[in-house]
């Protein structure tokens, strides 16, 4: 940006800020401060924007890996708002990377697919909204790829970041908050008992005994599995030495706290995965086994890991009865709505309660052709397969151990979180993540040995002399 341009977006945000501030300082009703905070909110975002996308995508990610259910007061979800101003950015600053991948024409042909569905089983104006919803979660793949290696690493390990200072507070409140009310320091941007989530406070039963689950600024402990998840892959597969091990024990530790079955069994599919196929030195290999059975041996020593894990799916558990019964049912729920599914507006996928009480199956790939009919559901069956032979081909590639990290998180993912749990289709915040599985999938901007993490630098090199 030139120095002109940006004295202007300077001058423009200062008139209109002192604007917004004397009408603030003048307003008489809420409605009136809030509108004057929304322009101020408005006008700094977009100054940002254009003077630096790098910050916008920055801030995406760490709220997504943070936050992910901030809400900008008067606006809406922080992390939606974030995602449409990462467009912005990429249609006022043109990325230099315009490859097209073979998982962005599948993701394309997922939302074409469906909106073609959407237009058919739309009954009202919620349909649409919560098609909208998707839309925006699920397109924020498209402007990460456009980005360079060296930038989508840097969007990585904000994520990282994110996830190791919510990772840490979630920790920190589990062993201090007996009561769910400290998250309640975070009202002002949507949680706690002032805000739209509520209390974050989850624990199970164990022979009497309640057992606290780790859920804080992720609301619900197995969508802070999902969150975390990611936020150790990324970890694994960006970071190196000190930060490696501070950021992968803090998000590991919280990663288990939330004693999630779907994301922990879905890091151990990910480890097999990782060991059958990754390219590895006999000394990588042996050393990567050890410290796994190491780990798992002290996790299983805590006694709420271990009760969890080993009284899980068996017929006693009630988790697993309603899943089975949810099977039961899948078939006659969809008669009459095999071709374009029951709709995004279904009140059972976006009210809680309507939800539990129709217990539809936990399941994501099936959910999706409940939601969306048969052409969606096989559009995303697709884009599955292909997300596993872009993994398949990472763990291939190269003796280095990092290569291959994402590829296999995604195996285990699909394998295993996407199979036993649903948040993915019925949470626009928790598709979004996968999204951005999906682009690091797709770029795998791993860092080599020998990578420098330092890309050539576009704008410098339009300034070498021809």
């Amino acid at each position: 940006m030139s120095p002109r341009t940006a004295s202007l977006l300077v001058g423009l945000l200062g008139a209109v800020v002192a604007v917004a501030v004397g009408l603030l300082s003048g307003a008489s009703t809420t409605a009136a401060r809030l509108l004057a905070i929304a322009v101020i909110g408005m006008v700094v975002g977009m100054t940002v924007t254009l003077a630096s996308p790098r910050i916008v995508y920055a801030a995406l990610a760490f709220t997504l890996g943070g936050i992910p259910f901030a809400v900008i007061p008067g606006a809406g979800p922080a992390v939606l708002l974030l995602a449409v101003a990462v467009w912005a950015a990429v249609l006022t600053h043109p990325p230099p990377n315009w490859r097209i991948r073979t998982l962005d024409v599948s993701v394309a042909l997922l939302l074409l697919v469906s909106l073609a569905s959407v237009t058919e089983s739309a009954a009202s104006s919620v349909h649409v909204t919560e098609f909208l919803k998707w839309v925006v979660a699920t397109s924020v793949m498209f402007p990460l790829l456009r980005l360079g290696a060296t930038d989508l690493r840097r969007f990585g390990l904000a994520y990282v970041c994110g996830a190791v200072v919510g990772g840490g507070f979630s920790l920190l409140l589990v062993f201090v908050d007996r009561t769910g009310s400290l998250i309640g320091i975070l009202s002002p941007i949507g949680y706690g008992a002032t805000g739209a989530t509520g209390t974050t406070l989850r624990s199970f039963q164990v022979d009497g005994a309640s057992i606290t689950r780790l859920a804080g600024t992720y609301v619900d402990p197995n969508v802070a599995g999902i969150f975390l998840f990611l936020g150790l892959t990324l970890a694994l597969a960006l970071t190196r030495g000190w930060v490696l091990v501070l950021s992968g024990s803090i998000i590991g530790l919280a990663l288990i706290a939330t004693l999630s079955r779907s994301a922990i069994l879905s890091a151990i599919v990910a480890l097999a995965v990782f060991l059958a196929f990754q390219r590895l030195t006999a000394l990588t290999r042996a050393m990567v086994v050890v410290a796994t059975l190491a780990g798992t041996a002290v996790a299983l020593a805590v006694p709420a890991v271990n009760s969890r894990f080993l009284n899980s799916f068996g017929s006693s558990d009630r988790g697993t009865s309603d899943r089975a019964r949810a099977f039961h049912d899948f078939l006659p729920s969809m008669d009459g709505h095999w071709l374009f599914g029951r709709g995004w507006g279904a009140i059972e996928l976006i009210d809680e309660v309507a939800g539990y009480n129709a217990n539809y199956v936990a399941n994501t790939p099936l959910l999706t052709l409940y939601r969306g009919g048969i052409f969606v559901g096989v559009a995303f069956l697709v884009l599955l397969v292909v997300g596993v032979v872009a993994a398949y081909r990472h763990l291939r590639a190269s003796t280095h151990w990092q290569s291959g990290v994402i590829g296999a998180a995604f195996v285990g993912f699909t394998l295993v979180a996407l199979q036993l749990d649903f948040p993915v289709v019925t949470n626009p915040v928790v598709t979004m993540m996968f999204s951005v599985l999906l682009a690091m999938l797709a770029a795998n901007p791993t860092p080599t040995p020998d990578d420098t993490a330092v890309e050539p630098d576009h704008a410098r090199l339009q300034e070498v002399p021809r």
